[in-house]
């Protein structure tokens, strides 16, 4: 028994050393806890029993991990309320005019403006902080322009379904209080360019450096140039970005961790290079440190240039994190520096926590630092291996062995956010990554350097037919039978099963990482028994689904509500979700007053558009929806009114085996979440 405890006690001690990277986990539930709503009084009362447990006990660790939550709800709490501004309370139309803050491309292709120093003619109490209006191609504006055009707006929705991505909490920490589009053409009236803030200016710049770009790069290799460089999307067509999403190349098109780590450690090592040629030179400097210093100032430049958006400020934060190791003579990427970059993001930008590329890029950090970390003797073996050869066996292992490693990590939250899997993605990352990293990124920085003094053409002319070549590969794997996996939408327990066994594999040590394969497997076998709704209803009844006798779902509209049903055909587990097949196996017929659908099960769906419900309408193993009427709990059906859908911007409803249907109602964000709990 003594031997026992005293082998449990040295193996606390081997990873009592790790406790600090559980300090971002903590935090991250104490953000959860805070966007969940979550009382703040029950917060205190149990973070002070928690103290006092710690402080009789006098462990250390248990008080951090404390202050860790506290820190996330209070980071939570105060990002919440300093990002608060006004959400347009219903759809409005009439004349809005504002300054042009981003100028980018709806999904069909149509400009895109968002508007801060909102002015609306009228109906309007509190004005939104910042608008989004989607205009007519013929309107041309720069960022500081100021337009003015008649448009319908409303507020932003909620989620699809419950569950699903809620754009609307997106918009609250955008301080985007309505979204829309213009009904005229909009009048611009342009500024001069001294006149417009320095924030702003940047942002003509970077709108002139894209037109450049697709002015002289032909074709999609010029918007996908234009893109990779100031982070503006909006001229790449939709079969390339339909390629490179079916590839799992994607990740190439947003300016992350990928595009940041390329740039600085291709301007760390030849600043180091350069400065090693000299001999005296070489003595007499700290070359790393001066090359450290170099590609930290690139990175904020390339930061600066893309727009500075939350993905591209969080690889800024790891890569700088790293960057400032070397100036300390520190090791550059180890797990305590993805903690730490981790915790700046979760304290500047706390919301993060519920993004897909937040947790998809330290997935797939975690997992390679880990990985490599495990597997250090084996490669210092490889590294001991002379020749041509034995470095090229060694290059092609590393990069399969990061491909594999970030493509398990980042598997699940893909899976769960976008509800597929590439087949094809590990060889054509294998081909386009290396292009990435040693044709298309120098090309860029080449192009970078040359062009003050117009001499960029030649590096344009390179970085097109790289790009070029990466579409190819895109297009080659993407476009072969299979090449994506649909995946069934499943709830947040699931995932978080998952998350929990994954960190513990990647922060402990030793035999004790094994046991994080149970809540894996536990968050697998969760994820294999989710079963979807039956019967669907979006905001306002616009749009109705319900699943047929074949399991199927069907849409009740053709083209009402397009992003709506494109989700909830995409968490059935459709790769490819086909609206129209959806609509053409429908259960659901209209009338100008009624409408009425059957699901599984012999359930019959009445949509009442008007008036009052007949008798036969509510009977048995019935939902009765109306928008114009209230609730009824004293009838046989199920009936739906308008006390259920007023606020809801979708609802689901559930037929299970035994017992009563299950009514699942999405609200969206609003500003409730700043009153006090």
């Amino acid at each position: 028994m003594a031997e026992r405890r005293h082998s449990v006690k040295r193996l606390w001690q081997g990873q009592a050393r790790r406790f600090a990277l559980w300090m971002p986990v903590l935090m991250g539930f104490g953000i959860w806890m805070r966007f969940e709503g979550v009382s703040v009084l029950w917060l205190c009362a149990g973070g002070g029993v928690a103290l006092m447990v710690a402080m009789s006990a006098l462990r250390l660790p248990v008080f951090w991990a404390v202050m860790a939550v506290v820190a996330g709800f209070g980071a939570a709490e105060l990002r919440v309320r300093a990002v608060a501004a006004p959400v347009l309370e219903a759809s409005w139309r009439g004349e809005v005019s504002g300054r042009v803050r981003v100028v980018d491309a709806s999904i069909s292709g149509a400009p895109r403006l968002l508007l801060d120093h909102v002015a609306m003619d009228a109906g309007v109490a509190d004005m939104p902080a910042r608008v989004r209006v989607t205009v007519r191609r013929g309107a041309v504006a720069q960022v500081g322009d100021r337009i003015t055009v008649r448009a319908v707006l409303g507020p932003p929705r909620g989620p699809a379904e419950p569950g699903a991505f809620d754009f609307s909490r997106q918009a609250y920490f955008d301080r985007l209080g309505a979204v829309g589009y213009a009904t005229g053409v909009a009048t611009v009236e342009p500024v001069d360019a001294d006149s417009v803030p320095l924030a702003l200016r940047i942002g003509r710049l970077r709108g002139a450096v894209a037109a450049s770009f697709r002015a002289r790069i032909a074709g999609e290799e010029g918007a996908i140039a234009a893109a990779l460089t100031v982070g503006d999307r909006s001229g790449i067509p939709a079969e390339a970005r339909d390629a490179l999403r079916d590839s799992g190349l994607a990740h190439l098109l947003a300016i992350s961790g990928l595009h940041v780590g390329l740039l600085g450690g291709l301007v760390f090592w030849a600043v180091r290079l350069a400065l090693a040629l000299p001999p005296v030179l070489a003595e007499r400097v700290a070359i790393r440190k001066v090359a450290a210093v170099c590609a930290l100032g690139a990175v904020a430049v390339y930061l600066v240039m893309s727009g500075a958006g939350v993905a591209t400020q969080r690889a800024f934060i790891m890569a700088a994190v790293a960057l400032v190791a070397i100036m300390l003579d520190r090791a550059a990427v180890t797990m305590r520096g993805v903690a730490v970059a981790a915790v700046i993001i979760l304290l500047l930008h706390p919301e993060s926590l519920f993004e897909a590329g937040f947790q998809m890029s330290f997935a797939a950090v975690a997992a390679l630092v880990a990985g490599y970390d495990a597997s250090r003797g084996f490669w210092r073996r490889r590294a001991l291996h002379r020749g041509i050869v034995a470095r090229l066996v060694t290059g092609v292992m590393a990069t399969t062995m990061t491909s594999v490693l970030a493509g398990a990590a980042t598997a699940p939250f893909a899976a769960y956010h976008f509800n597929r899997l590439v087949v094809w993605g590990l060889p054509a990352n294998l081909l386009a990554t290396p292009l990435m990293g040693l044709w298309i990124m120098p090309c860029i920085i080449l192009a970078a350097l040359l062009m003050p003094f117009g001499l960029e053409g030649v590096a344009l002319v390179l970085l097109g037919l790289g790009i070029g070549w990466v579409l190819n590969i895109a297009r080659l794997f993407g476009g072969l039978d299979g090449a994506v996996a649909g995946i069934v939408g499943t709830s947040a327990p699931a995932l978080i099963c998952i998350v929990l066994g994954g960190l513990w594999l990647v922060i402990w040590r030793g035999w004790a990482r094994v046991v994080g394969l149970a809540p894996i497997f536990a968050g697998l076998v969760l994820w294999s028994s989710t079963t979807r709704p039956d019967v669907f209803v979006s905001q306002d009844a616009a749009l109705i689904a319900g699943r047929g006798e074949d399991g199927r779902l069907w849409i009740g509209r053709a083209r009402a509500e397009s992003f709506t049903a494109q989700t909830w055909l995409r968490r059935e587990g459709d790769a490819r979700p086909d609206r129209d097949a959806a609509y053409i196996r429908r259960e659901w017929s209209c009338t100008p007053r009624r409408c009425r659908g059957w699901t599984e099960d012999d359930w019959r769906i009445i949509y009442l558009r008007r008036g009052e419900p007949r008798r036969e309408d509510c009977r048995e193993k019935t939902i009765l929806i109306a928008t114009h009427l209230p609730s009824r709990d004293d009838v046989a059906c199920l009936f739906i009114g308008r006390d259920r859908l007023d606020d809801a911007s979708s609802l689901t409803v559930s037929f299970p085996a035994t017992g009563a249907p299950i009514i699942r109602t999405a609200r969206p964000w609003r500003d409730q979440q700043i009153q006090p709990r």
